[in-house]
């Protein structure tokens, strides 16, 4: 997206992170469902699914809804930086990550 790739373009580009993101979701309910640790119940758990929505989100601010290369990377940078988050609390079993 920062060096205007025509890959942007392509069908499969543009729908794969559709296909990634209700992936990890349906991943996160999954296992939520095997392991009966619930959001809300447990605050790791409620901070890990609020660290993927926000994911969620700021992907696709970087992606498609930036209003400039220059907010589009910081959004990138900020997914990038969630993402990294979430893997601690999960890791952790935080809900402050790496932070704690």
């Amino acid at each position: 997206m920062l060096q205007d790739s025509k890959w942007l373009q392509h069908g499969t580009v543009r729908v794969l992170p559709h296909v990634i993101d209700t992936f990890l979701l349906l991943s996160a309910i999954s296992l939520m469902f095997q392991v009966q640790q619930f959001p809300f119940a447990n605050d790791w758990l409620t901070m890990k699914l609020a660290a993927l929505i926000a994911y969620i989100g700021l992907g696709m601010f970087a992606l498609r809804r930036g209003r400039s290369k220059a907010h589009r990377a910081l959004f990138l940078v900020g997914a990038v930086l969630t993402f990294a988050f979430m893997i601690s609390v999960a890791l952790t079993h935080h809900p402050a990550g790496v932070f704690a």
